[in-house]
């Protein structure tokens, strides 16, 4: 199981400010990434390894992200908005913990990203098929990075690849998802996941 691999490893802009070659319109991509409050659906994660995990994720900003694996049973990942708790039902221990400001997800579940942000965005290119997005936390750029996966006309996340400072990558990839649902709070409450977890 490689959910630790995942965290350490998971406006109106007419254009990003990148060298002539790479220049981007963002600005669909930017309203969307700011209307995007919350989702839920499939998600397929190949791992460092090369190993393939599938399941079904929850979203919830600011800060919220829940992962409920299919195999094996009871693996989770769960961020509350502070901190990222990882369950492994392989140890009977309590889930491990890492605060959330420490991994590049943090940067998808910003209350309201912007690409305009100083030091945001790494690069920006864009193929027949969509656009993607190499963002970094600029209060900590040697924390890893995201790349942020968008398909075109309509806009829509597709995936995300997270690379952490170890150059290890873990892909996400969203299967099938819906955005603008209304989520129960108790999804991402780390003590109740604790005190319930098998």
């Amino acid at each position: 199981m490689n959910r630790r691999s995942f965290l350490l490893a998971l406006a109106a802009l007419p254009a990003l400010a990148l060298p002539a070659a790479a220049q981007v319109n963002v600005s669909p991509i930017n309203g969307y990434l700011q209307s995007l409050r919350s989702a839920q659906g499939r998600f397929r994660q190949t791992n460092p390894n090369g190993s393939v995990q599938t399941g079904t994720f929850y979203l919830a900003k600011p800060g919220r992200i829940r992962f409920e694996y299919d195999r094996p049973k009871g693996a989770m990942v769960i961020a509350d908005g502070t901190w990222v708790g990882v369950f492994d039902p392989k140890s009977n221990r309590n889930p491990t913990r890492y605060p959330l400001a420490k991994t590049p997800l943090s940067l998808l579940l910003r209350d309201r990203l912007s690409l305009a942000e100083p030091g945001l965005v790494l690069g920006a290119t864009r193929d027949a098929a969509g656009t993607d997005i190499t963002v970094v936390d600029p209060r900590a750029p040697k924390e890893g990075r995201m790349k942020l996966r968008f398909d075109d006309n309509p806009v829509r996340l597709e995936s995300w690849e997270i690379t952490t400072k170890a150059g290890q990558r873990t892909r996400v990839a969203l299967t099938d998802f819906t955005t603008g649902t209304s989520l129960n709070p108790s999804l991402f409450n780390l003590e109740l996941a604790t005190a319930n977890y098998p």
